[in-house]
């Protein structure tokens, strides 16, 4: 269908041609016209060509490499309350935990606020160079953490350098599948994203027996050492993208600021990022505080990083089973659906038995189902709001707005916290959560051209 579309256009532009021009001149158009033609047809070609990885073994070995890439990156990023309790117990004991907060508020901004610039790289390159300078930007920083003391060092090594690896980790594993699927890129995008939810499991858990046997040092490095294990093999599985993936004289260069600012003047992908902006507020400030909660409850610093490892068990399903029927009964559909779900979780449990221990347990595993279904289906719906070929600039013009959110979240939730109590912050959460339900409800309306057509799929 483009194809014709674009060759006709480009047609019809040769025959409207300037008959008061010289020879030379009208040679020279024509040229330039034929070798605009040419690449248009060499970009849809080589577009085709990627998409038909879909179809076979090669897409999926690619999600697989997303995978890999999500577990020490994404999956670290999601499991910072952990850290951030060691070191508030430990070797920053004598800062408070709004100022221990802003380390990992640092780390989450920039790795998305950084996303601006490595998005219109990959939509150029695609993950040839930007894979595995990922890969080595996370597992040093890792290493380097590993010798850090002061305040200052944690800041500028995990919250400064750790974001740069991060940054391009996040958006080659995103932007690689939401280019190469589109009838199963709920699902796809979900086996992807589980790689966060893995790491969210297995980094409390391991951490809760080697901070006590091991120490600071060597935690640091077994977690480097499994950086390298998972990321290595996933910059091999990017290789069928790489191959596919159109070349680079065909890919136009972008001009001036990275910025996107055709992006903002679609409503839709503007609600849709005011939505995830609400979103990620409560993801990570949640996810960071829940240990915090639960020590005031009763619980052990151990024993409360569990709960952590509970959100991300059960955001593993939460990240695959809304994308796969998001795929059938359509993406808005399905997350605003989880929204309700999650909404009506917070509001019988968390809300009125905060301090309650078991109960924590309950809503974690609630809470980590449906802000798993948050992360994966909201890059689908960023997806329906833009051109494939422009998917990861416009993902990374979406993460610099949410950026922002993630610069706040840590330090204004523990000042909540620690002014409001558990049970008050929790009613703000909800408050938040509907706010950003709102949101999405107005994007798939202005999608469809339609306020309350439930039966439509989108």
């Amino acid at each position: 269908m483009g194809i014709p579309e674009e060759t006709g256009q480009v047609a019809q532009e040769q025959v409207v041609r300037p008959t008061s021009r010289s020879g030379c001149d009208s040679d020279a158009d024509q040229q330039r016209e034929e070798s605009g033609r040419n690449g248009d047809l060499e970009r849809i070609a080589s577009t085709a060509t990627l998409r038909n990885l879909e179809s076979n073994w090669r897409g999926w070995i690619s999600v697989l490499g997303s995978f890999l890439f999500l577990v020490p990156s994404f999956g670290f990023m999601s499991s910072l309350g952990t850290v951030q309790t060691y070191l508030s117990i430990n070797q920053l004991h004598e800062f408070s935990t709004g100022e221990v907060g802003w380390i990992s508020s640092v780390y989450l901004f920039l790795s998305l606020l950084l996303n601006i610039f490595v998005g219109p790289i990959f939509d150029i390159y695609g993950p040839l160079v930007l894979a595995p300078l990922g890969a080595v930007g996370v597992i040093a920083m890792y290493l380097i953490m590993a010798e850090c003391k002061t305040y200052l060092q944690f800041m500028l090594c995990l919250g400064v350098f750790g974001s740069i690896g991060s940054a391009v980790t996040m958006v080659v594993a995103v932007s690689a599948v939401g280019k190469i699927f589109v009838k199963r890129r709920g699902l796809a995008m979900g086996l992807a994203l589980t790689g966060s939810s893995i790491g969210q499991v297995i980094y409390p858990v391991i951490l809760k027996s080697t901070f006590p046997a091991l120490g600071w040092k060597w935690s640091m490095r077994i977690l480097a050492l499994m950086a390298a294990g998972a990321m290595v093999p996933g910059v091999l599985c990017f290789v069928p993208y790489i191959r596919h993936s159109p070349s680079r004289s065909s890919q136009q260069r972008p001009k001036g600021s990275v910025l996107t600012l055709r992006a903002f003047k679609n409503p839709a992908f503007n609600l849709v990022t005011a939505g995830m902006f609400t979103l990620e507020f409560i993801i990570f400030g949640s996810g960071a505080l829940l240990p915090t909660i639960a020590t005031g409850a009763g619980f052990s610093p151990e024993n409360a990083f569990v709960l952590l490892s509970i959100i991300g068990a059960t955001s593993t399903f939460g990240r695959v089973i809304p994308g796969m029927v998001g795929d059938r009964l359509g993406h808005f559909n399905v997350i605003l659906f989880m929204m309700t779900f999650t909404i009506i979780s917070m509001g019988t449990i968390f809300v009125p038995f905060v301090s309650s221990a078991p109960l924590l347990y309950a809503f974690s595993a609630l809470w980590g189902f449906g802000s798993g279904s948050f992360l994966s289906v909201t890059p689908v719906c960023i997806g329906k709001t833009c051109d494939a070929k422009e998917y990861g600039t416009f993902y990374g013009t979406m993460n610099l707005v949410v950026s922002v959110s993630l610069l706040i979240s840590l330090p204004l939730s523990g000042i909540m916290l620690d002014n409001m109590g558990g049970q008050a912050l929790a009613g703000l959460y909800i408050a938040i959560l509907f706010l950003a339900a709102v949101c999405f409800f107005a994007a798939r309306a202005l999608l469809i051209g339609q306020w309350f057509s439930l039966k439509t799929i989108i």
